[in-house]
């Protein structure tokens, strides 16, 4: 394994480094494809920047430390930003990776669900709380399926597994991975995007670091992301050759579902790294406001800014 795994406890010690660290949301996969191209096509380097691409020890490690100036830069999901924003965490979000939501319910046709309401009187799996119960909700509520028709059951990480024992009959993944390893598997994925069923389109990745980084290391930020987004550029381009660079780092992902996960995720990588789309973030606070997952609504320019962006 070719990475370094972080967490706040093995950091001994706390603040910026001269090279630039970068925390991923998760094990390197296809949506990572852009900064390992940037990477091994030297493109910080022509930046005139040194980066280091870590994996946090878990999901909810990047916020932590980035808010901590453990690392200059974190991945995280727009949802879970705001999450740590209401926290009290000091974040603000500089840049985009994936532009648009991955997740979603996914069902099987060889269980009888060809429609979201079909769910009526089923089991769902879940492995997140509490964000994913309110997400299905959601989407459930607005096909007239209200709470109590239907049953959710915490599945921890094994929601596959739960789906094809039928214990369950269907799960929270996503349109890039999860509904893609059924289908090798000989099933038919029948996959319900939550944007498509009440919940606000969202910034499945993005960006976050310090406010204060932007204050002392604002020009490195840009060139961080002038970087990245050159490497987006370049596997839009080149498809092939990125997907081949990705896995000379990491072979073990050198397969058909990471192949096919690529290509359904290509088209969403965020040109220009841009995450300023107003309405939308307008529409998520409002969403997680509404749904009590936050507390507080945020001025924008607390939120996010273009003041790095290429």
């Amino acid at each position: 394994m070719r990475w370094v795994v972080l967490s706040v406890v093995l950091i001994g010690i706390v603040g910026w480094a001269e090279n630039f660290r970068i925390v991923l949301d998760f094990y390197p996969n296809p949506n990572h494809v852009p900064l390992y191209v940037a990477k091994e096509l030297g493109f910080f380097q022509e930046e005139g920047v040194e980066v280091q691409l870590l994996v946090p020890s878990d999901p909810s490690a990047p916020v932590k430390l980035v808010a901590t100036k453990t690392v200059e830069m974190g991945l995280t999901p727009q949802m879970n930003f705001f999450l740590a924003r209401d926290e009290g965490l000091p974040l603000i979000s500089v840049g985009a990776l994936i532009d648009g939501a991955l997740g979603g319910l996914l069902s099987l046709r060889e269980y009888g669900i060809e429609k979201l309401s079909d769910l009526r009187g089923q089991r769902i799996g879940y492995s997140l709380e509490p964000l994913e119960p309110i997400l299905w909700q959601t989407m459930l509520k607005s096909v007239g399926v209200e709470p109590g028709e239907y049953e959710l059951v915490y599945t921890g990480m094994n929601t596959v597994a739960a789906l094809l024992s039928r214990a369950v009959a269907a799960i929270g993944a996503f349109r890039n991975y999860e509904a893609l390893a059924v289908a090798i598997l000989g099933y038919t994925p029948i996959f319900f995007a939550q944007e498509d069923y009440g919940v606000p389109n969202t910034y499945e990745l993005l960006f976050v670091v310090h406010p204060d980084l932007l204050k002392e290391r604002l020009g490195e930020v840009r060139a961080v992301l002038r970087a990245i987004s050159k490497g987006i550029e370049y596997v839009l381009a080149h498809p092939e050759e990125s997907f081949l660079l990705f896995t000379k780092v990491f072979p073990e992902l050198s397969d058909e579902l990471n192949r096919r996960s690529f290509e359904v995720t290509r088209p969403l990588y965020a040109k220009g790294v841009r995450h300023d789309d107003q309405p939308r973030w307008e529409a998520m606070q409002d969403f997680l406001l509404r749904t009590a997952m936050i507390t507080k609504t945020f001025p924008l320019e607390e939120l996010y800014t273009t003041l790095a962006l290429p």
